[in-house]
């Protein structure tokens, strides 16, 4: 993956995997990942899709929705959160999430990250998602940028 902005379009699952997997092979530990978008757009399943590449097994990867943060193990300490339901801002300091994005050598990958995007604005190594639906059923556009 670039350090650059970029967009791309997906036409099936597959590409999304494909996609999920060049963004794996990017990580060095400590990066967040930022994942924005429609509802429904494919970011748990960007998620589940990138984790196994990480080497965690797809039937431990849901949605943390109700929870906010579920912890994987794989090539890295996988932290997966979900800022969806969050309510204020005392949930995210309630769950340690600045302190578990500072966790060495982890990977901290944040659905609907940008509603609490004072949190982690300034973490470096970040890469950020836009997944949009695009024409047909399951094609996608993801905008993708990546600082640090």
């Amino acid at each position: 993956m670039s350090g650059q902005d970029r967009v791309v379009y997906i036409k099936d699952k597959n590409e999304m995997k494909l996609f999920a997997k060049e963004v794996a092979e990017s990580l060095t530990g400590g990066e967040i990942i930022a994942l924005d978008g429609d509802l429904g757009a494919g970011k748990t399943f960007f998620t589940a899709a990138l984790c196994e590449c990480l080497g965690v097994e797809r039937k431990k990867i849901s949605s943390p929705t109700y929870v906010i943060m579920k912890e994987y193990d794989g090539k890295f300490p996988v932290f997966h959160w979900d800022f969806y339901r969050i309510v204020d801002e005392e949930e995210l300091i309630a769950a340690d999430f600045s302190e578990i994005l500072k966790t060495e050598g982890s990977v901290n990958i944040v659905e609907w990250a940008s509603l609490y995007e004072g949190f982690w604005k300034d973490h470096l190594p970040r890469i950020e998602l836009k997944i949009d639906f695009e024409g047909k059923e399951d094609e996608r556009s993801i905008r993708s940028k990546r600082s640090g």
